[in-house]
């Protein structure tokens, strides 16, 4: 299995961000993927699937919120959703925000950071 590191793409408060359809980085079910998660804000998963059984799970991290496991996350086909990421739950000791995607996964993701406050 291989991997994709997603670089995430930072907001600012009261500015617009053009997000699109068919936007970020194809999902391939085959590799993980990954975030690197921010020292400060919060990070935003985009999720644009192009099929019925596109779903992400997200992998247990390594800091204090880790024993809620897993999370995973079905999108409907032809459907945009986006995820709140929680770094005490799901961020691992190197920083990232790792998840694996169901074998049928099919479209796009993207990843954007949240200021503070």
């Amino acid at each position: 299995m291989g991997q994709t590191t997603l670089t995430a793409t930072s907001l600012t408060r009261n500015t617009g961000v053009a997000c699109t359809e068919g936007g970020g980085t194809a999902i391939n079910a085959s590799n993980t993927m990954r975030v690197l998660y921010p020292d400060h804000g919060r990070l935003l998963v985009w999720i644009d699937s192009a099929h019925a059984n596109t779903a992400a799970t997200f992998a247990v991290g390594d800091f204090c919120a880790a024993g809620k496991g897993t999370l995973t996350h079905a999108v409907g086909n032809n459907v945009i959703e986006m995820i709140w990421v929680d770094t005490d739950r799901f961020k691992d000791s190197d920083g990232y925000v790792e998840w694996s995607w169901h074998a049928d996964s099919a479209g796009f993701c993207q990843c954007f950071t949240l200021p503070q406050g």
